[in-house]
């Protein structure tokens, strides 16, 4: 091994050479935790119209963190309830099915990711309140104009940006040149991760989300979420994603890494009047309000996956 390099699991892509990143950033990915069992199963449960809260309730108690979770989101000020919620079977029938898969996936995917530290351009806290708003932005854009795909939307939007944070994570050094290039240099991050990687963030969210087992619309929406109009089948979910990261950048919420104007192009607008959906500058504004309130709302929600 030459003198100048680290030992290969600490080799940053600029010292492997251009050719060999595709193969190591993949090589990264494969090395990656996958979902916990539990999560997992979770998802499939909730999505099988055969489960029961009992069903639930049993997968859940194998988790005692998970278990923890879910107890205090339903004994919380936002469901009210007169008397303690003293069992698992109880919190899933009172904060609903989706909740439970909501909180079980988020919950999972901090844990597994931490803040290497030493960029003062990326704060990892403020970029989960980002994807968390997208997360609930999608799943309420969803509901009232394609609730076809309602039941995917917070999944997709809680993980469409997910190669940000095994960037972050698994090639710091070079993430920490890309978030210079997109401050000090001006640079748009797609081309800023392109240069850096020859690949970008969505792409790499991507294959983690496949390697995760996720459905094939949510790996799309996370792989398509800046392009979503070269989604072939998932289209949809693809650009409510878009949708809902543009209204929580314009909104403030969070922060993505990204600064670039937070704009719709010509074509997600075309496909967004396609079905339904409106984009004018006041409903833009409209949108941004909701997405604020729907943050306020999921409060609690959101402070307890942090514990």
């Amino acid at each position: 091994m030459p003198d100048n390099l680290q030992p290969y699991e600490r080799r940053t892509t600029a010292q492997i050479g251009k050719a060999q990143k595709l193969r190591f950033i993949a090589e990264k990915i494969i090395a990656l935790p996958t979902l916990p069992t539990v999560v997992s199963r979770l998802m499939q449960l909730v999505d099988s119209p055969k489960s029961s809260a009992q069903t639930l309730a049993k997968l859940i108690e194998n988790d005692q963190v998970l278990t923890a979770r879910i107890l205090k989101l339903a004994n919380s000020a936002y469901y009210g309830m007169a008397r303690q919620v003293a069992t698992v079977s109880q919190a899933v029938v009172i904060v609903g099915f989706d909740a439970v898969k909501d909180m079980g996936l988020s919950v999972s995917v901090l844990d597994a990711f931490k803040d290497p530290g030493g960029n003062r351009y990326f704060n990892l806290a403020r970029f989960w309140e980002h994807t968390m708003g997208v997360a609930f932005t999608a799943k309420l854009l969803a509901k009232k104009h394609a609730p076809e795909v309602s039941s995917e939307a917070f999944t997709a939007g809680l993980l469409h940006d997910l190669g940000k944070v095994v960037i972050n994570q698994y090639c710091h050094d070079d993430f920490m040149e890309i978030m210079s290039r997109v401050n000090d240099d001006k640079e748009d991050l797609l081309y800023a991760e392109t240069m850096v990687l020859d690949t970008t963030h969505d792409r790499i969210g991507g294959w983690l989300a496949n390697r995760w087992n996720m459905p094939v619309s949510i790996v799309d929406a996370i792989e398509f979420h800046h392009h979503p109009y070269l989604s072939e089948k998932h289209q949809t979910l693809a650009t409510l994603i878009k949708l809902a990261d543009v209204v929580c950048r314009r909104a403030n919420i969070g922060y993505s890494g990204n600064n670039s104007p937070a704009v719709l192009s010509e074509e997600e607008i075309d496909y967004l009047t396609k079905i339904n959906v409106p984009t004018d500058d006041e409903t833009l504004k409209l949108l941004e309000d909701q997405a604020r309130a729907e943050m306020d709302k999921a409060g609690m929600f959101i402070e307890i996956i942090r514990q």
